[in-house]
């Protein structure tokens, strides 16, 4: 029994003296989502749950946490020190939130939440509801011009970058512009564009592909057409160069975390998004993995972004609501 003891001690004492990150995880680990299933945070979290468990050998269950600006997932990181609840955010809730709402954040977001990797770029898809006559995106604005003079938004709230894109392109067509809110996300608001409730929405490839035919695409956000939506032009094709947002989702953890056991976090990250699996999965959405060197690499280009929403920020909050 006394040798018993003994190995116990022994191996209590060799344990402790291991660094942080050569005991994580040792249990499972929790992902948590700001947004309900549907969109492309959800799908991104999906994919990197799958693969981040083979890579750590421990399994990784998806937490939704909706509502207030992505702010109650953001909140469950607080006071976290482990890295056993991670989160996948985006550029609306880990960019555009702490700017545009920032009164709400009851916590200081700098000093509680930790950018560990970028991991995805989902391009949008600008459609238009099926009934819609319009074929082209200077036709449709043309012809809102010529009737309600309006270009109404949907979305889930105010303050994220399709309202950015959307005052951008009003600007352009001369057309004045007004969102219409919808809590239950993605197919939220793709229900709401078809019953007529807006005329118009921003939507990520991996919502847009899953449902073609509901809906009239008019172009594509970034540099170049997508493989499902061969015939539809990307925004430059499409006569208005330079809209449209990048919308990125990222992993981050608490900034209480041992830098080690952040260093850990990010190398595994980025294995699990080399996967082959990772791979066949963003490209089936037409989406692109998109990871960082560092994490203070992720970091700075976040708070680039944030400068601009600064800036950008009286124009967004003072959108009428539809």
């Amino acid at each position: 029994m006394a040798i018993k003891r003994g190995l116990l001690a022994l191996l209590l004492l060799v344990t402790a003296a291991l660094p942080v990150s050569a005991q994580y995880p040792n249990r499972s680990i929790r992902l948590i989502i700001p947004f309900p299933p549907g969109g492309s945070t959800g799908y991104a979290a999906k994919v990197l749950a799958d693969e981040l468990q083979k890579v750590l050998g421990q399994p990784v269950t998806l937490d939704v946490k909706t509502g207030n600006f992505g702010i109650n997932a953001l909140s469950e990181l607080v006071g976290q020190s482990d890295a056993y609840t991670l989160m996948v955010g985006s550029v609306i809730t880990n960019s555009m939130t702490p700017v545009m709402h920032r009164q709400d954040i009851k916590f200081d977001y700098d000093k509680e939440v930790m950018p560990v990797t970028r991991l995805a770029d989902f391009p949008s898809v600008v459609m238009i509801a099926p009934a819609a006559s319009a074929t082209t995106l200077k036709d449709f604005l043309a012809s809102l011009k010529a009737g309600s003079g309006k270009l109404t938004l949907g979305t889930d709230f105010i303050g994220t970058f399709v309202d950015v894109d959307t005052i951008q392109l009003a600007k352009t067509a001369g057309l004045k512009v007004a969102y219409h809110p919808n809590p239950n996300g993605a197919n939220g608001i793709l229900a709401d564009l078809v019953a007529g409730k807006s005329n118009i929405a921003f939507l990520n490839v991996a919502t847009a592909s899953a449902n073609i035919g509901k809906f009239k695409p008019l172009a594509v956000t970034g540099a170049r057409r997508l493989a499902n939506f061969p015939d539809v032009p990307t925004m430059t094709e499409a006569g208005y160069a330079g809209i449209g947002t990048s919308n990125w989702q990222g992993l981050f953890a608490s900034r209480h975390t041992p830098p080690d056991v952040v260093q850990r976090v990010h190398q595994a990250a980025l294995s699990a998004m080399r996967s082959p699996e990772a791979k066949a999965a963003f490209d089936k959405v037409n989406a692109a993995i998109a990871t960082s060197a560092t994490p203070a690499k992720f970091e700075d280009e976040i708070k680039a972004e944030r400068a601009r929403w600064q800036e950008l920020q009286p124009e967004v909050l003072a959108l009428p609501q539809e």
